[in-house]
């Protein structure tokens, strides 16, 4: 099922017809089978991704496994945080990694950001950071894209760890206590309302992130596609001006060099070959 995720181009909205009878039960076998584990695992909670967390039937938190010590997320202290910000992206199609990319080179580039592919990074490395712009697309029924499949699975086990840690510790103020605590993250949640689960995954994310402590420096955008790329595209802009005028407030109030200026751009950012 996540290997027919990675669907070749369509040039229709409607990918039902795009695909063979037998691709197209497959899929909608993978959608319940998942379905199915979630309610046996307790509902929408948990995303499991195969080979990264196992649950026992024996006990209500027996058999999980967190990976190893190289990926615990911890807190980092604010000073060792680094200026730089940090743009995530999760693509199914390429459409969010074009925005990501526009996004950087709108903030400065290199010199001002670093641009990661999720499939690349764990939790532990947005703690690393001051500021994280998240551009991400939904999967089939309200699930990550391919790439930020196993990153997701690290959140949510990362967040029910942290839950049980303040609460064996007993900690008066949990809140200082959280992992994300100096890390505030904006997120653009692609999808398109004609699909169930519109833009789900990234708004479940935000949730998880803020259960990890880090701070909205916005309120997740949903950036619908159903009226077109152009549409999409208008949207995201207005998300993308946002970010860049809180980082030249940013600059100014440091007292540091503002950010170069962008030419203007054009009413495309999306490469055709892309644009899928």
């Amino acid at each position: 099922g996540l290997a027919l995720q990675c669907q070749p181009a369509r040039k229709s909205v409607d990918m039902t017809k795009q695909l063979n009878p037998d691709e197209h039960y497959i899929r909608e076998l993978a959608d319940e089978v998942v379905n199915t584990r979630q309610r046996f695992l307790g509902g929408s909670l948990i995303h499991d991704t195969d080979g990264i967390w196992t649950k026992s039937v024996y006990g209500e938190c027996d058999g999980f496994s967190f990976g190893t010590e190289n990926d615990e997320l911890y807190r980092v202290p604010d000073e060792e945080k680094k200026e730089k910000a940090l743009i995530v992206y999760a693509s199914q199609n390429g459409a969010t990694k074009t925005f990501a990319k526009h996004l950087c080179k709108s903030l400065g580039g290199d010199t001002y950001c670093d641009l990661r592919n999720m499939s690349g990074i764990m939790a532990k490395d947005l703690a690393m950071y001051k500021r994280v712009y998240i551009v991400c697309n939904t999967s089939g029924l309200g699930r990550p894209p391919c790439d930020g499949e196993v990153f997701y699975s690290h959140v949510q086990l990362e967040a029910m760890r942290c839950t049980v840690n303040l609460e064996d510790l007993s900690i008066d103020d949990e809140e200082e206590e959280k992992p994300l605590v100096g890390t505030s993250v904006a997120i653009a949640a692609l999808g398109s309302t004609e699909f169930a689960g519109y833009a789900k995954f990234g708004l479940d994310l935000t949730n998880e992130l803020v259960s990890l402590g880090a701070s909205l420096a916005l309120k997740t955008s949903t950036v619908d596609s159903r009226n077109g790329k152009s549409e999409q595209e208008r949207i995201f802009q207005q998300w993308e001006s946002t970010i860049v005028q809180m980082e030249k407030e940013r600059l100014m109030e440091k007292g540091k060099p503002m950010l170069p200026t962008t030419r203007p751009r054009s009413s495309k950012i999306i490469p055709s070959s892309e644009a899928v």
